[in-house]
């Protein structure tokens, strides 16, 4: 695509000149380019609020994820900047991740909304489970950045006591739900029977922890007892019909993955032959199979459970590393699993 043509899509973005962008898209332009600033055409429609540009620019294909290449903010901190919520939701909407974070500063698109005192922003952003613990890059967390704002502002500190306001609630609301998870501080201790105890007074086997920027953010109990290793209790949740191929959101991972990532062989075989599992789930981070996994940490007695399941030996991690690949990196190619593995 020749410079011109760039250029004449983010100028009419620039001057929200809907007709001169749909024509642009229907010649095949390539939406996704930057200009001179770092911005693609996404960014630069999100930043201004024009939501119409941006469901437009969504619906032809624009990268969501993409960061601009000065500062590393994607479309959704730009829009949190230009402060008009219809934006922000069609960019979560269409998959933006809410805890995204600039490469230059640390900031997320919650951290953004504080810094622009946009309290409805603030206020969406929290109800989509944003992080509130998380830190920038120049050392301050959530909470500091909103002392030193409080400190520093006399224009707009309303905005700023009403954003505080709905922090202070989702606080209250996180300490809440941390108290009604009975179900998971008896996983996370290792305690059977009041695990069984809960789940035959019908707790919810697979209600998952909320966000406090932790080790078990938004895990179901199934997937924190594969990975602490709690065996009987593994079994307790999938007799009470617990998700097995049940996901975690930083890593992608499933129960199966927790299990020989740790090297539980004894759940690695609980949950092998449970229906309906999925032994080759590929988690979204490096694109490994529970394979891969057993295999990258060594945990030979887990991989042989995972073969002799029928585990698949010709998928490759984003790394493009099968199972024999990896074997080979870790145990050397003269191991009777490599050359098992291999043939």
């Amino acid at each position: 695509m020749s410079d011109a043509v760039r250029t004449l899509l983010l100028n009419a973005v620039r001057r929200d000149d809907l007709p001169a962008v749909r024509g642009l898209l229907r010649g095949g332009v390539d939406l996704n380019a930057r200009g001179s600033d770092g911005l693609t055409a996404l960014m630069v429609a999100a930043g201004k609020g024009n939501a119409e540009l941006v469901g437009v620019l969504l619906d032809a294909g624009a990268d969501v994820h993409t960061a601009d290449s000065v500062a590393g903010g994607t479309a959704l901190h730009k829009a949190v900047q230009g402060g008009d919520l219809d934006t922000v939701k069609l960019l979560v909407a269409a998959g933006a991740f809410v805890d995204a974070v600039a490469v230059s500063t640390g900031h997320t698109p919650l951290l953004d909304a504080f810094w622009y005192k946009r309290p409805d922003l603030v206020g969406y952003l929290l109800d989509r489970n944003a992080g509130l613990n998380l830190g920038t890059h120049y050392g301050f967390s959530m909470r500091d950045h909103f002392e030193y704002a409080l400190n520093v502002n006399t224009l707009g500190r309303e905005k700023l006591l009403a954003a505080e306001a709905l922090l202070r609630r989702r606080i209250a609301a996180d300490e809440r739900a941390v108290a009604d998870q009975r179900l998971m501080a008896a996983t996370i201790e290792g305690d059977l029977i009041a695990v069984q105890v809960l789940l035959a007074d019908g707790a919810e086997v697979d209600a998952r922890y909320p966000v406090l920027n932790g080790f078990n953010d938004l895990h179901t109990p199934l997937l924190v007892a594969s990975r602490d290793g709690h065996a009987e209790i593994v079994r307790a949740l999938i007799a009470a019909g617990a998700d097995v191929n049940a996901t975690e959101p930083t890593f992608g991972a499933v129960p199966l993955h927790k299990a020989v990532y740790n090297g539980h062989a004894d759940i690695t075989a609980i949950l092998v032959r449970t229906p309906g599992v999925d032994i080759d789930f590929q988690g979204a981070t490096n694109g490994y199979t529970p394979l891969h996994d057993a295999l990258w940490h060594g945990f030979e007695d887990c991989a042989r459970i995972l073969v002799d399941a029928g585990a698949r030996l010709d998928l490759v991690g984003h790394d493009g590393l099968t199972a024999a690949e990896l074997a080979a990196d870790v145990f050397g190619r003269d191991h009777a699993l490599t050359r098992e593995l291999a043939d």
